[in-house]
């Protein structure tokens, strides 16, 4: 796995239940868990990956590897756009994070920050507050 530089980019799939108007609730951002255990990061794909000039043109490649991966991604579906090191700063108020890219042969942008299961709920209100934008799945 190769760490995201700071400089980049991430974008987070945000169902249409996790907005409230043009606010992302902080659920978005929170670990999953199963059977006591936490999923391995929050799930997220690196936009500089796919090389496209501005966040909202990366919006469609990225749709189009999700929905030929089996992920739903509705019409009322958003992408939370944030900085890796806004990110990692916003955390570190409470623990250190990574934001790492798994280089998944399904899907190669995908990518995890890891490293806040202790404390859940406070890095996913810090996440929330760090997005530079909310940019419609499709339009």
């Amino acid at each position: 796995m190769q760490r995201l530089p700071s400089d980049h980019h991430f974008f987070r799939h945000i169902k249409s239940t996790w907005m409230d108007g043009d606010f992302v609730d902080p659920a978005a951002f929170r670990l999953r868990e199963k059977d006591g255990q936490f999923e391995d990061g929050l799930s997220v794909n690196w936009c500089e990956f796919f090389e496209m000039p501005t966040a909202q043109e990366t919006v469609k490649p990225l749709r189009e590897k999700l929905v030929a991966n089996g992920r739903t991604v509705s019409k009322t579906s958003k992408f939370a756009h944030l900085n890796v090191q806004d990110a990692k700063s916003a955390a570190s108020e409470y623990v250190d994070v990574e934001i790492f890219c798994e280089n998944d042969s399904q899907d190669p942008s995908h990518s995890l920050v890891t490293g806040y299961e202790a404390l859940n709920d406070q890095v996913a209100e810090a996440l929330a507050k760090v997005v530079k934008a909310i940019l419609p799945a499709y339009g």
